[in-house]
């Protein structure tokens, strides 16, 4: 969709990628989960979103997912896509991108040496996904259950929040014309994007733990040339 949504215009389109981007973001997504799903902590205004997503024309994926009603009473003009997704496939399309992501042997190792994105991403992301599903620890046979029942909630949750007229009941395989119907967009000549599959979902965390890598060496730049600046002197006094 944030694809989708950009070709039309309507970028920047807020994502989850953002969050790796921008760390100091999950601060905040942190306080708006704790308030929403935890009573800690005040309920975010729309003051607060405009500084968290005032910089985008449209939001897609996670965090913004959780926060339908809340977006919907700070922008009450707002549209709203509802991306039907049979719940079954939804859960394997999850395994195959999100958890298979974040199961990934390089994050703990990029997580030491970024040490930013440890203390703002990794517990943000946690919090959001217990807040959304439910805990693995407590049962980890209960996986697939709570996830799809944290779906159906957030998917009735955003239904009753958003009045019919507002709301489009769209599957991807739809393609532009309702969608650009329902924005009052013209038709793109350029086929619809379908960038979520799992190869293409592959091929962007390539890309994503790439730049997660530059990050962290630019990072630990300073302490490399240090070291190296020690090893060299030893080197060239030593006895």
């Amino acid at each position: 969709m944030q694809a989708a949504l950009q070709e039309l215009g309507y970028g920047p389109c807020y994502h989850m990628h953002y969050c790796f981007q921008n760390p100091m973001e999950c601060d905040m997504w942190a306080e708006a989960l704790n308030a929403k799903f935890h009573n800690k902590g005040r309920k975010y205004t729309k003051k607060d979103w405009d500084q968290l997503l005032g910089h985008c024309q449209a939001v897609t994926d996670v965090p913004p997912a959780a926060f339908i009603p809340e977006l919907h009473e700070a922008y009450p003009d707002a549209k709203v896509i509802v991306v039907q997704r049979p719940p079954d496939a939804w859960f394997k399309s999850c395994e195959a991108t999100v958890r298979k992501f974040s199961s990934s042997k390089q994050l703990p190792v990029l997580f030491f040496l970024d040490r930013w994105l440890c203390r703002r991403l990794a517990p943000m992301m946690g919090l959001l996904f217990t807040s959304l599903f439910g805990s693995e620890q407590e049962d980890p046979a209960k996986t697939k259950e709570n996830w799809i029942n944290g779906y159906n909630k957030a998917y009735e949750e955003a239904r009753r929040a958003v009045p019919e007229e507002q709301r489009l009941e769209f599957r991807l395989e739809e393609g532009w014309e309702p969608l650009c119907k329902f924005l009052g967009n013209e038709v793109p000549k350029t086929p619809f994007p379908h960038v979520n599959d799992s190869s293409t979902f592959d091929a962007g965390i390539k890309v994503l733990l790439k730049r997660m890598w530059v990050r962290a060496a630019k990072l630990n730049s300073p302490y490399l040339v240090a070291g190296l600046g020690v090893a060299a002197a030893w080197w060239m006094y030593r006895p």
